[in-house]
């Protein structure tokens, strides 16, 4: 079975596979977000770079999420203060913020139409204990010299007041895009620079041990490089051993109503980040989360829904009445990797020497990966980049 996100609706057709033998500088397995970041910045500095994907351009977890792009980690500020030590956590933190400027930048340059926008977003209190985190987040951030404004029920949207939200905080520097408009748009910039993408050619198998001599075979045929980047997030451990128990499957839901009256202004978080919505430029809903409803059951690489958590989402948007008759037009999942940490592996891929990875987002891909994917491009032309210092794998040895 294979869902189908709101977000994939009018993609472009698929790209040939692999269909005879290749050679190029560097071959880039996976096409969503973090691998064509790689690409393009790589197809940028003129580089030969020959980018794989199983699917097609943002048809994984890049193309099933929200469309949120957040700062921070998956734990709220004051949790990643108290995990990671606050000058750390700082660290990460802008690193995000770097993260959508790198983002907003590539829309503006490549003239890419994906609905982007920097119009902030909420972290709603659904309880008086994540109020208290609301509050010591807000304080900790601007401490910290980011933008955090904490509202009360007066200030919150009237829909979010009269559903019984009493606190937010409001993230001035987020926003939202239509991911898989994105990621398409910048393959496409990719293409025109001399990239050759591969869509519908899996992996079978990858030989990165040593630079200069990589082979990865696909049912077609096989490509050989002088490195390898592998930006396929949760399953990194099917080419990269290393990574098998270091990041974890997890499966999301989400659904998409039709067009509705606009009620939600930007993306907003809810519940410690287990609830998510947004409404797109046309009005409609999506909707995301829930899943600390059943943990166990939503571990592993299966496009599948879960039909207790759909339900529970339906029924939260009849909290608002202003969503009365609009109907549910969509309901897919998807799966992302979730580090043992919490926080992205960033670049040379522990006992694979021709190889260099990003992956593990834990839920925030858009929040680090585009970046992620440009450093791995910097790894490559001039063998370091910063980013490498905060998120690298070798803190998980």
């Amino acid at each position: 079975m294979t869902t189908h996100p709101l977000w994939l609706d009018g993609a472009p057709a698929a790209l040939p596979p692999v269909s005879e033998d290749l050679r190029c500088d560097v071959v880039v397995i996976g096409a969503g977000l973090t691998g064509t970041a790689a690409t393009l910045a790589l197809a940028r500095e003129g580089l030969d770079v020959v980018q794989l994907d199983a699917r097609t351009c943002a048809s994984g977890a890049t193309g099933r999420n929200a469309g949120f792009i957040l700062q921070g980690t998956a734990e709220r500020y004051d949790r990643a203060c108290a995990v990671l030590g606050r000058d750390r956590a700082r660290r990460v933190h802008r690193w995000s913020l770097v993260n959508h400027d790198r983002i907003a930048a590539t829309v503006a340059a490549e003239g890419i139409d994906c609905a982007w926008r920097r119009c902030g977003s909420l972290q709603l209190a659904s309880s008086e204990r994540e109020e208290a985190e609301l509050v010591d987040s807000a304080h900790l951030l601007v401490e910290d010299g980011f933008d955090a404004q904490l509202v009360g029920p007066d200030a919150l949207p009237p829909a979010l007041a009269r559903a019984g939200f009493r606190t937010g905080l409001v993230l001035p520097a987020d926003g939202e895009l239509h991911p898989a408009r994105f990621v398409q748009g910048a393959q496409a910039a990719a293409r025109a620079r001399g990239a050759r993408c591969f869509e519908h050619s899996p992996v079978l198998e990858l030989d990165a041990a040593q630079p200069g001599a990589v082979r990865a075979r696909t049912p077609g045929g096989e490509v050989h490089a002088q490195l390898a980047l592998i930006c396929t997030n949760a399953r990194a451990g099917e080419l990269l051993p290393w990574y098998a128990d270091k990041v974890d499957p997890v499966r999301g839901q989400m659904l998409a109503t039709g067009p509705a009256p606009r009620i939600f202004p930007q993306p907003i978080y809810a519940d410690h980040g287990f609830d998510y919505w947004r409404q797109t430029p046309d009005g409609r809903i999506a909707l995301g989360g829930w899943r600390n409803l059943d943990p166990g059951a939503e571990v592993g690489l299966d496009d599948v829904l879960h039909d207790e958590i759909q339900a529970r989402m339906t029924a939260f948007l009849a909290r608002f009445p202003e969503l009365d008759g609009v109907a549910v037009t969509h309901r897919w999942s998807g799966t992302m990797g979730f580090s043992r940490d919490g926080l992205p592996l960033i670049g040379p891929a522990p006992g694979a020497a021709g190889a260099l990875a990003a992956v593990g987002f834990t839920g925030h891909g858009f929040g680090f990966g585009w970046l992620a994917g440009e450093a791995l491009a910097a790894l490559v032309v001039d063998g370091q980049h910063p980013v490498v210092a905060d998120l690298g794998p070798g803190r998980l040895r």
